[in-house]
C-alpha cells in the first residue's frame, strides 16, 4: 500500500507544472495543481482563476464546448483545491488554460474564517488563528519566503567565512545569564529551563573550532507585549575563537551589508508583492560609545542617569542623530553579564542598533577561568551552578568573542512589517499559545 501511494506522489510531482512555468508553455499541453482563487460565470463562459505558491493563471471552459466540464466548473467552491490538464493558448494579451478535466481535489467550506485572496482585510489575530490559510495571501506568503531566503543567506555568508553550524541543547540545568525569566519544566522529576540563549555553548566549542553559528529558537519568559518582544524567538548566534568585540563587529557590519545586498537581490519577486525596498546596505557602521550615548541623550532633554539602560525617550533622541545603523560600545559592566570582558567599570560589549531597534548585543568574553569566576560572584550567582561550564575554562581556553542577532526584528526591517508578530508563522507571547 505503502509504494502504491509513494508512486502516486511521485507521478504528482512529475506531472505537475507550476504555473509560473506553465504561462511559459504557449501551444502546450499542461497539468497544473492549485486553488480556485476566483471564479465568473458570464453567459455560457466560466472563467476560474487558479493559484499556486508560483502565480496565477486564468481556465476557460465554454459551455456550448464542453457542458459538463462547465457544469462541474461551475459548482466548484473558491478556494478548493483542484487539478486541471489542458492546452496554454495565448488570448490577446493574458494566457489561458483551455481544460480537458477538472479534478477537485479537497473542497473548502465556505464560509471561510478570512479571505486568502487579501481583499478584505482581517485583523492580526484572525490572520494568525488561521495562519495556514494566510498563507494563501500574496503579500503574506511573501514574507515567508523572504524570511527563508534571509536565513539561506546569513548560512552562506557564515559558511564562506569557514563558521561551522552547531546545535545546542534547548532544555537546559541551569539559567545562561542568570535572572528570573525562564521557563521551568518538569523534566522527569527533575528541574529544568528552556534556553534563553545558547550564549555558554557556543563559547564552549571555541575550544576546538575557529568559529561555530547557530541559527534557532529561544526562549524568554518576559511579560512583554510590545510589538517586538516574543516569549519565543529566532536567534543567530556566532562566536569566533581569538577574536574580541572590534573583530566580531566586523564581522557583523559585513554580514548586514551582505543580508541587504543579497536579500533584494533575491528577493526582488517577493518584495514587489511588498510593494517595499529595503534600506540599503550601509557603507561603514559608525560607533558610538556609552558615555557619548548618554551626553547626546542629555543634550536632547532627556535626563538619564550614567549606567542606566537606554530606552524609550532615550531611543528615540539617538534615533534622531543616527537613524540608520549604528553601535553603542563600551557598556558599563554592571550592565551586561558575567561572561562579558571587564575593562575597569566598562566592558568590551556592544549592541548594534538601526535607529531606535536594538538588532545585536555582544562583545569580547572572559576567557580566563579566575576572572570568570569572579565575575559570577560579583553578578551575585552561584559559582557552583556554573561549575559545569567554568571547569572547561582551566583547560586553555582560546580568548573569543560573538554576538546574538534577532533574526524576527530583522525580517521586520527587510518586509516593511511594523508587528513582529507579522513575521513569525507561529508567533508565542505572554497571551499567544496555540496547539
Amino acid at each position: 500500500m505503502g509504494i502504491v501511494i509513494f508512486r502516486e506522489v511521485v507521478n504528482m510531482l512529475n506531472e505537475r507544472t507550476h504555473i509560473s512555468k506553465a504561462i511559459e508553455k504557449i501551444g502546450e499541453k499542461v497539468t497544473i495543481y492549485g486553488w480556485i482563487e476566483d471564479k465568473r460565470i458570464v453567459g455560457g463562459v466560466a472563467f476560474l482563476t487558479v493559484r499556486d505558491p508560483s502565480g496565477l493563471i486564468q481556465v476557460t471552459i465554454k459551455k456550448d464546448m464542453n457542458r459538463e466540464l462547465f457544469m462541474k466548473a461551475s459548482a466548484i467552491p473558491r478556494q478548493s483545491v483542484v487539478k486541471i490538464g489542458g492546452l496554454v493558448r495565448q488570448f490577446g494579451s493574458k494566457v489561458e488554460i483551455i481544460p480537458n478535466f477538472i479534478h477537485v481535489l479537497s473542497i473548502a467550506k465556505h464560509p471561510l474564517p478570512i479571505d486568502p485572496t487579501g481583499r478584505t482585510e482581517a485583523s492580526i489575530h484572525k490572520l494568525l488563528q488561521n495562519r495556514p490559510l494566510s498563507l494563501r495571501i500574496p503579500e503574506i506568503n511573501a514574507i515567508f519566503r523572504l524570511r527563508a531566503i534571509t536565513k539561506q543567506v546569513i548560512r552562506e555568508f557564515f559558511i564562506n567565512k569557514g563558521f561551522v553550524e552547531v546545535d545546542t541543547p534547548k532544555i537546559i540545568a541551569t539559567a545562561t545569564e542568570g535572572g528570573a525569566n525562564l521557563f521551568e519544566v518538569n523534566y522527569f522529576g527533575k528541574p529544568a529551563y528552556l534556553a534563553q540563549s545558547p550564549q555558554l555553548y557556543k563559547e564552549q566549542l571555541t575550544m576546538g573550532f575557529d568559529g561555530v553559528f547557530e541559527i534557532a529558537q529561544f526562549y524568554r519568559a518576559e511579560k512583554s507585549h510590545t510589538r517586538r518582544h516574543l516569549t519565543e524567538f529566532t536567534s543567530v548566534d556566532l562566536e569566533v575563537a581569538f577574536a574580541d568585540y572590534n573583530d566580531i563587529m566586523n564581522i557583523l557590519e559585513e554580514m548586514i551589508k551582505y543580508i541587504f545586498t543579497e536579500v533584494p537581490r533575491r528577493g526582488h519577486k517577493e518584495l514587489n508583492i511588498l510593494n517595499y525596498t529595503p534600506p540599503p546596505p550601509p557603507d561603514t557602521i559608525p560607533r558610538i560609545t556609552y558615555n557619548e550615548a548618554i551626553e547626546i541623550i542629555r543634550e536632547g532633554g532627556v535626563d538619564i542617569k550614567w549606567g542606566s539602560d537606554i530606552d524609550g525617550e532615550a531611543l528615540e533622541v539617538l534615533a534622531e542623530k543616527h537613524p540608520g545603523f549604528y553601535y553603542i560600545i563600551d557598556w558599563p559592566w554592571d550592565s551586561k553579564p558575567f561572561y562579558i570582558m571587564r575593562k575597569g567599570d566598562l566592558s568590551e560589549s556592544f549592541d548594534l542598533m538601526l535607529g531606535r531597534l536594538e538588532l545585536s548585543s555582544g562583545g569580547t568574553r572572559e576567557h580566563r577561568y579566575d576572572h570568570l569566576r569572579r565575575n559570577i560572584k560579583e553578578k551575585n550567582l552561584n559559582v557552583e551552578s556554573f561549575e559545569y561550564h567554568t571547569r572547561f575554562y582551566k583547560f586553555g581556553m582560546p580568548p573569543h568573542a560573538g554576538f546574538g542577532l534577532g533574526l524576527d526584528r530583522l525580517m521586520t526591517i527587510l518586509t516593511g512589517r511594523e508587528n513582529i508578530r507579522e513575521v513569525v508563522l507561529y508567533p508565542r507571547d505572554p497571551e499567544t499559545i496555540t496547539p
